[in-house]
């Protein structure tokens, strides 16, 4: 995990002011899934810290979180930890891709390494801890879309 120190100049920077900028939505969001560490409560407590609060209702060992502002991105995962799932459903998974590459290289204490998954999507493995997949939104993603994009944070196997 990251220094709380790190996390805090980080939460501060001005690309984590809360707005409907769709593009500042998604970097609180992946500071957030990569940061809380699968657990519910501390992602919850970095999304209230950039003003986002817990949704209602939802499927059944799912939590959603929605931003003060705006439409264009949602934030679930499962309660037990075992994902966290960023969307936009504006942005596309290029874009999405060079937001989470920025956001990870302005915290260098995770250094990450790009891979592929299972079906050829592009992925980041972070500290050889969690994966983030690129795909597009939607309950049915593909690897790439130009309209929308879901990035899944996962830890990742240890063997």
């Amino acid at each position: 995990m990251i220094r709380a120190a790190a996390l805090l100049a980080l939460m501060a920077s001005p690309a984590l002011a809360q707005d409907a900028d769709p593009a500042n939505q998604l970097v609180e969001g992946y500071v957030a899934c990569l940061h809380g560490g699968g657990d519910v409560a501390a992602t919850e407590a970095i999304l209230n810290a950039v003003g986002w609060a817990r949704g209602e209702g939802g499927e059944d060992g799912l939590v959603y979180f929605n931003p003060a502002v705006g439409e264009d991105t949602q934030i679930y995962m499962a309660d037990d930890g075992s994902f966290c799932h960023v969307e936009s459903f504006s942005i596309g998974t290029e874009a999405a891709s060079q937001i989470l590459i920025a956001t990870s290289e302005g915290d260098a204490s995770i250094p990450f390494e790009p891979s592929k998954d299972e079906d050829g999507c592009t992925q980041f493995i972070f500290a050889e801890k969690v994966s983030a997949t690129l795909t597009s939104g939607g309950n049915d993603p593909v690897c790439a879309s130009d309209t929308d994009s879901g990035v899944r944070f996962a830890p990742v196997a240890q063997e």
